[in-house]
This record gives C-alpha cells, sequence and structure tokens, in this order.
C-alpha cells in the first residue's frame, strides 16, 4: 500500500466528522487552516508527511478542546437539570402535603357545617317546643286563674250571706223562727241556700243538711258551713298561690331556656358562616394548588425528556469524538513511526516533481479560497489523496451542499410563514381582546346606568305614592271643610228664613191694620203716636241679600268641591298610570340588567380566553425566533457561502479531470 493510501485512509474519519460538526466548528477549522498553510509554506526540507502529522496533532487538540467545551456545557445543563428536579420534586411534595392538609380540611369544614346545621335545627326545634310549652302552660295558668277568681268571688259572697244570716240568728237565739221579720227570714234563707250549694257541690247531689227547722239547729249548721266554707276558701287560695309560684318558676325557666337556646343558635349561625367561609377559602385553595402541582408535574416531566435527551446526545457525541481522536492518534503513530519515514521518503521526493502533484495542489488552492473547515480538509486530501477518490468525495459534498441549501430554503420559507401566520393570529387576537375590553367597559357602563335608572324608578314610585297619599288627605280635609261649609249655610240659611218670616208677618200684618183701619177719633187729649221702625225694610233686604248670599257659597262650594274631586280623581288615575309605567320601566330594566351583567361575565370569560391565547402565541413566537431567527437573518450569506463552495468544488473537480 502506498503511503498516500495509508494518509488518505486515516484521514476519512476525520474528515467526516469535521463534515458532521459543521458550522459549530468553523472557527477550530480556520485555526487548522491556518496551521496547514503555514506548514505547506514552511522553512526548507520539511517534508509533506511531517506536514500532514502536524496537521493531525491540531486536529487532535482542536477536538480535545472542542470535548472539553462540550463537557463544560453539558455539566451545565446536568446542574441545572439536577436544580430544576430538585426544586420541582420539592414544590410537588410541597403541593402534595397541603393538598392532602387542604382535603382533610374541606373534610372536616364540611362535616362541622353539617353539625352546626342539624344543631341549628335542633336548638329550633327545642326553643320552638319550650316557646310552645311556654304558651300552653300560660293558657292553661290563665284558665285556672279564672276559674279560681270566679269560684273565689261566689265563695266570698256565699261567706257574706252566711255571715249575714248568723249575725241575723245571733239575734234571734231566743225567739220562734216565725217571728223573725221578713227581711232576715230572706237574709237567712238565702244563706242556707248558698250554704247548701256549696255543700252539695262539695259533697255532691245526695247532700241533705241534717238539722231540724228550729233556729238554734239552723244557727249550728252555719256556723259549721262558715267555717268549713273558710278552710276551704284558705286551701283553695293556697293551691293558688302554689299554681302561680309553680307556673312563675315554670315561665323563669322556660324563658331561660328559650333564651340561651337563642343565643346558642345564633352563636352557632355565627360558627356556621365562618365555617363555610373558611371551608370556601380551603376549596378555592385547593384548587390552586392542584393546578400548580399539575403544571410542576408536566414541567417535571418536560424536562425528564429533554435532560434525558441531553444525555444520551453528550454520549453519542463523546462517543464519536473520542471514536475521532482514537483515528487522529493511531494516524499520528502510524505517519511519525521510523518506517514510515523510511519507506515514504522517496516517494514524496519523486511525488513534489510529479505533475500529479501540480495538479492536486491547484485544486487545493481553488478550495482554500473559499472559507471552509470541510474545503480546508478536502483541500488536504486533494494533496494527499488520488483523483478517484477525491472526486468522489466532490460530488458527495455537492450532492450534501445542494441537500442543505434545498432543506434551507425549505427551513426559511417555513420559518417566515410561521411568523407571519403567528403575528397575524397575535394582531387578530389582540384586535379582539380590544374589542372585548371596550365591549366589557360599554357593558359595565350599561349595568351601572340601568341600576342608576332601576334605583331612580324605585324612588318616582315612592314619591309619587307619597304624593298620592298627600292628595288623598288634603282631599279627605277639603271634602270635611266642604260639608262644614254646606252645613253651615244651611243652618245660616235656615235661621235667616225664620228671621226674615218673622219680620214680614209683623210688618205686613201691621201695614194691612192700618190700611184698613180707617179714621181714627180723635182723643180728647193729644197721645203719643207710635211708628214702627222705618229701616224694617232694609233689615229684612238684607236678610234676605244674606240668604241669597249663603245660596251662593253653598253652590260655589259644591262647585269646587266637584272640581277638587275630578281633580283628585285624575291625579289618582295618572299617578297610578305612572306607577304602573315605571314598574313595567323596572322589571324591562331590570331584565335588561341581568342580561348584561350575563353578556360581561361571557366577554370577561372571553377577554381572558384571548390573554391565554395571546400568551400561547407570545410564547411560540418565541420559540420560532430562537429556531428561526439565526436561519433566516444569515439566509442570504450561507446560501452564497454553500454555493460559492459548490462552485468551488466544481472548478476543482474540473482541474482534476485536467481542466485548465
Amino acid at each position: 500500500m502506498s503511503a498516500v493510501l495509508i494518509v488518505l485512509l486515516a484521514l476519512a474519519p476525520a474528515v467526516q466528522a469535521a463534515q458532521m460538526r459543521g458550522s459549530a466548528g468553523a472557527e477550530q477549522a480556520a485555526a487548522l487552516l491556518q496551521t496547514y498553510n503555514k506548514q505547506l509554506t514552511g522553512s526548507k526540507g520539511v517534508t509533506p508527511v511531517t506536514r500532514v502529522v502536524n496537521l493531525l496533532k491540531e486536529m487532535q487538540n482542536t477536538l480535545n478542546k472542542e470535548q472539553e467545551e462540550d463537557e463544560a456545557l453539558y455539566d451545565k445543563l446536568a446542574c441545572w437539570c439536577n436544580n430544576n428536579k430538585y426544586e420541582k420534586n420539592g414544590a410537588s411534595d410541597s403541593a402534595t402535603a397541603k393538598i392532602s392538609d387542604l382535603e382533610a380540611k374541606i373534610e372536616m369544614l364540611t362535616a362541622r357545617s353539617t353539625e352546626l346545621n342539624t344543631k341549628i335545627k335542633e336548638l329550633e326545634a327545642e326553643f320552638a317546643a319550650d316557646k310552645s310549652a311556654l304558651a300552653e302552660a300560660s293558657a292553661l295558668r290563665k284558665k285556672q286563674l279564672k276559674e279560681f277568681q270566679a269560684m273565689e268571688l261566689d265563695n266570698i259572697a256565699a261567706l257574706e250571706n252566711l255571715k249575714s244570716a248568723i249575725m241575723v240568728l245571733g239575734r234571734h237565739q231566743d225567739a220562734a223562727f216565725p217571728q223573725m221579720a221578713a227581711a232576715d227570714v230572706n237574709t237567712v234563707m238565702r244563706a242556707v241556700k248558698a250554704a247548701s250549694a256549696f255543700m252539695q257541690a262539695k259533697n255532691g247531689e245526695t247532700y241533705q243538711p241534717s238539722y231540724n227547722a228550729q233556729s238554734g239547729a239552723i244557727f249550728g249548721v252555719l256556723k259549721q258551713m262558715q267555717d268549713e266554707m273558710k278552710a276551704d276558701l284558705s286551701e283553695a287560695q293556697k293551691t293558688e298561690a302554689s299554681r302561680a309560684a309553680l307556673f312563675s318558676e315554670l315561665r323563669a325557666a322556660k324563658t331561660s331556656e328559650i333564651e340561651a337556646g337563642e343565643k346558642m343558635s345564633e352563636a352557632k349561625e355565627d360558627e356556621l358562616a365562618t365555617t363555610d367561609n373558611d371551608n370556601a377559602e380551603a376549596k378555592e385553595d385547593l384548587g390552586q394548588q392542584q393546578a400548580q402541582l399539575a403544571a410542576d408535574q408536566k414541567f417535571l416531566a418536560n424536562l425528564g425528556t429533554m435532560c434525558a435527551e441531553g444525555d444520551a446526545n453528550f454520549a453519542k457525541r463523546k462517543e464519536s469524538r473520542l471514536a475521532e481522536i482514537g483515528a487522529v492518534s493511531q494516524t499520528i503513530e502510524i505517519l511519525a513511526g521510523d518506517d514510515a519515514k523510511d519507506a515514504m521518503s522517496t516517494t514524496f521526493s519523486f511525488m513534489q516533481t510529479s505533475k500529479s502533484d501540480k495538479l492536486r495542489r491547484n485544486a487545493a488552492a481553488v478550495l482554500r479560497k473559499v472559507r471552509s473547515p470541510e474545503l480546508s480538509m478536502l483541500a488536504t486530501s486533494v494533496e494527499l489523496d488520488a483523483f478517484t477518490k477525491v472526486k468522489a468525495m466532490i460530488d458527495t459534498m455537492i450532492a450534501t451542499l445542494k441537500t442543505q441549501q434545498a432543506d434551507e430554503v425549505k427551513k426559511n420559507d417555513w420559518c417566515k410563514a410561521e411568523l407571519q401566520e403567528n403575528e397575524m393570529q397575535t394582531a387578530k387576537t389582540t384586535d379582539l381582546k380590544a374589542d372585548l375590553e371596550a365591549k366589557a367597559g360599554q357593558l359595565e357602563a350599561t349595568i351601572k346606568t340601568l341600576s342608576e335608572e332601576i334605583e331612580k324608578a324605585h324612588l318616582d314610585i315612592s314619591n309619587l305614592n307619597l304624593e298620592l297619599q298627600r292628595a288623598s288627605e288634603n282631599r279627605k280635609k277639603e271634602n270635611l271643610d266642604f260639608q262644614k261649609v254646606v252645613a253651615d249655610q244651611t243652618v245660616t240659611a235656615e235661621i235667616l228664613a225664620k228671621a226674615l218670616d218673622n219680620l214680614a208677618t209683623f210688618y205686613d200684618e201691621a201695614a194691612f191694620a192700618q190700611t184698613h183701619a180707617g179714621k181714627k177719633q180723635t182723643p180728647p187729649v193729644a197721645q203719643m203716636e207710635y211708628k214702627k221702625s222705618s229701616g224694617a225694610g232694609g233689615v229684612m233686604s238684607m236678610i234676605e241679600k244674606l240668604i241669597y248670599d249663603t245660596k251662593d257659597i253653598t253652590a260655589e262650594s259644591k262647585k269646587t268641591e266637584s272640581e277638587s274631586q275630578a281633580g283628585y280623581e285624575a291625579l289618582v288615575a295618572d299617578t297610578n298610570d305612572s306607577i304602573a309605567d315605571l314598574t313595567k320601566e323596572v322589571t324591562s330594566k331590570t331584565k335588561a340588567r341581568a342580561q348584561a351583567k350575563k353578556d360581561l361575565s361571557a366577554t370577561n370569560s372571553d377577554t381572558a380566553a384571548a390573554v391565554a391565547e395571546l400568551e400561547g402565541l407570545g410564547k411560540y413566537n418565541g420559540d420560532m425566533h430562537a429556531e428561526c431567527d439565526y436561519v433566516m437573518k444569515n439566509f442570504g450569506i450561507r446560501q452564497k457561502a454553500r454555493a460559492d463552495e459548490v462552485e468551488a468544488m466544481q472548478q476543482a473537480k474540473q482541474i482534476l479531470n485536467g481542466a485548465r
């Protein structure tokens, strides 16, 4: 095997690795190219093998440096993964513990709420029963007191009768019973009847007084009855006092129990309100913790996938790079050996003067004009390899570059389309959010306006009812005044008519008498002549005018009353119509406000959805820029550079084919 073929086989893995690294190793490839050019133009006496060994050593150093940088970046990634796993696992454990505590708390508060509701119902039933029992006891006590008072009055009356009878009999102990006065006999008989009624009520219908019809026997019986009735009355009074004391104690106890039950019920209701509020807050906290736990678990799942992919990719890169380093080291050992130096010294001396060497150097020079690490490696291969394999590698690289060129065009077009679609969707969603916020503002203003109008309508209805009430009161007062005026004018007219009739009767008769009296005989002694008042006619005229005035006043009052009543009825009708219109307005505006609140709730939900969509679009936009900015920004440069590479390789191939 020739030395050129040995070097080509040794360099093949390095060339492929350089192609795989692509633009990431551009700086290292530039340094490698600079070292290679330096070796080509170096001091005299340096053989091509020495240059290749030096180039391989530089490649080995570059690969080691890349491995160190890759390991440093991987350590940062691993540290980031571990920190996030630790933090999110801790957060998940904390959230799980909080969720467990909140679920236990909600269960406890729910049970406590149920217990309090049951206890409140029991307390309400208890003090309702106590109130019912107290009412029944009060009714029974009232009945007993009424019966006792009636019995007490009857007994007191009977005792008074007995006392009177005993006093009467006491005055007549020495006389016969029939000799008593009639009043005394009646008194005794009433006493006996009252006593008999009492004893029959006490001893039953079969009671028969065991006494003879003698005053002494009657007196003794009455005395006995008096003593027994006093004793029974005293016993009844004691019983009544005992009942009154027992009822007072019962009422005090029941009242105390009712007050205690109501206070306890109020306390339980306050505790129930606090418990329900704490339960609602705990449920809200539980929802937030569950949402946070779900987000943390999702982040952990994505983190695990991403970190696992990072570990696998690093392991693959490390394996490939170590294989490449091993191949370079092995090649250096092969080329640096004493046997290789001796065997290839004469071969390279001859090759440096051959025409093929000149063609390869020309092809390598064309390839080096394009600043690409892949072409630099290819240039090295051109100088060291036969034309056939180099041309095959050129064809492969041209095909690869064209494929990359087409893929990059597709990628660039896709990025532009996606970013444009994202921008359009973002603008559309932003406009929708602005429209929804404007709609929400309009709905809030509408709700506020409707609430104010409803409140004003309620106030107007209250004012109209108040005015109607005042108008009714004024109408009643006016009607009373009208009735009084009519009554007064009627009485006044009657009095004036009576007075006028009286005057007219007197003066008209006098005038008639004077007219028909004829000539009077002149008395022997001149007498004073009596003349009726000449102002009577004027007075009667005034009375007649007053009578007419009373009629006018009455007529005017009736007219005014009729107008006032008609005005009042019109006011009532108008007010009722206004109240009906306002009530309809309140109903319609209440429905409109309810619909506006419903629309506002839906609008707020849509706004929240639009905000969430904008956040998603913003995140996707950031991801797209992270993925596409480099491609789009350098698209023209990369396309031109890659086209130049293709053109350079095509020219190199033509040179190798013998073209000028």
